[in-house]
């Protein structure tokens, strides 16, 4: 495991919704490695590192943040176990999912994709 402290300093330099993307990637990391079956050990300590990002959040901990993170390491304290793999997949995937939702970058994708000025193809 990394230097928790240099982690957390550097995870906690980006503003709100980009540190909750960030978390939203390491789950999806997550979920990639365990469909891949990737490195039983990797795969825990990303466990951990998603668990400590959850933990850092702070004023953005909610009770839907704080439950996933009790999820996580529970899955943490079993795996490797064979037959939830496919269930882990799922859970990542759709724990990423809803922290874009919440970090507001969706959202915002969104809007700037609507909102922005149409360019113009070369036969216009």
């Amino acid at each position: 495991m990394r230097d928790l402290k240099r982690m957390r300093d550097r995870y906690l330099r980006d503003e709100s919704p980009v540190r909750m993307g960030n978390l939203a990637s390491s789950l999806l990391r997550l979920s990639q490695w365990v469909q891949l079956r990737h490195n039983n050990e990797a795969i825990i300590d990303l466990m951990r590192e998603v668990a400590w990002f959850m933990e850092w959040n702070g004023d953005l901990a909610s009770t839907e943040l704080a439950d996933m993170q009790r999820e996580i390491c529970r899955w943490r304290r079993i795996w490797p176990l064979e037959q939830a793999r496919a269930i882990l997949v799922f859970r990542a995937r759709q724990m990423s999912n809803r922290i874009l939702e919440l970090s507001g970058l969706v959202e915002k994708t969104l809007n700037e994709e609507n909102h922005s000025p149409k360019a113009k193809t070369p036969l216009e």
